[in-house]
């Protein structure tokens, strides 16, 4: 990578700035102390009725010409072209080229575990997809560590924590959520505490006390943790 964007100013210039809390808006809103910097790696964003489309394709091409003079060959079968079109646009499409051979074109794919869509603010997908596998990974513990007796419930909690809860709301402090996402988010939080601390439905405990049971908050204020904000509520709904 190195060698393929040397001196290579193509790409979106990033505005930002290190001093201060990453979330205070007047401050990130100043025009002093702010440094810009150009993103040149692939899995970038590419505007309709913008250049970047033309400069998508150069910066491609450094990147499969720099991988042919070290002998690596880039999979097309495995690579795809995702557009990001403003206004958003189910119909975009990005044409970009691999010498001869054009690379699919997409209108959503995983990246580092989340998914990507042509709809930028829409997380409908990762959402469901991460509910899928944390919810897989629940299952597999369910005999070995949360129906066993002899392992107090603080232990099963500090895993849940580990394994659960870091992988669903990993990237979640870019999401814009709306409230049946967040809604979605802890149903499935509040079945595995009552799962882990044995309290079925029918024994009529409200979310507030599983919570509390449990030494955790509601999915809300993690999130606005995550993100943050102030901390208006430490119990789930």
């Amino acid at each position: 990578m190195l060698v393929a964007f040397k001196d290579c100013d193509l790409g979106i210039g990033v505005q930002f700035r290190t001093d201060g809390n990453i979330f205070d808006v007047r401050r990130l809103q100043a025009r002093t102390k702010v440094h810009t910097d150009v993103t040149s790696c692939l899995p970038m964003t590419v505007r309709s009725g913008c250049p970047y489309l033309h400069e998508v394709q150069l910066i491609f091409d450094r990147f499969l010409n720099t991988a042919q003079r070290f002998g690596l060959t880039v999979s097309l079968k495995k690579t795809e072209a995702l557009h990001q079109s403003c206004p958003p646009s189910k119909s975009a499409s990005a044409l970009v080229m691999a010498d001869s051979n054009q690379l699919s074109s997409v209108d959503k794919f995983c990246y580092l575990g989340s998914f990507l869509s042509n709809v930028v603010a829409v997380v409908d997908d990762d959402i469901t997809s991460r509910l899928t596998k944390v919810g897989c990974a629940f299952g597999k513990l369910q005999d070995r560590l949360w129906k066993v007796h002899n392992i107090s419930l603080s232990t099963k909690i500090a895993v849940y924590r580990a394994v659960v809860l870091i992988s669903l709301l990993y990237g979640s402090e870019k999401w814009t959520l709306y409230r049946h996402q967040i809604r979605k988010l802890d149903q499935f939080h509040m079945r595995c505490l009552r799962s882990i601390a044995r309290i079925k439905w029918q024994d009529r405990v409200p979310n507030t006390s599983v919570l509390e049971i449990c030494g955790l908050i509601g999915i809300e204020a993690m999130l606005l943790q995550i993100q943050g904000f102030p901390n208006r509520s430490s119990t789930g709904s």
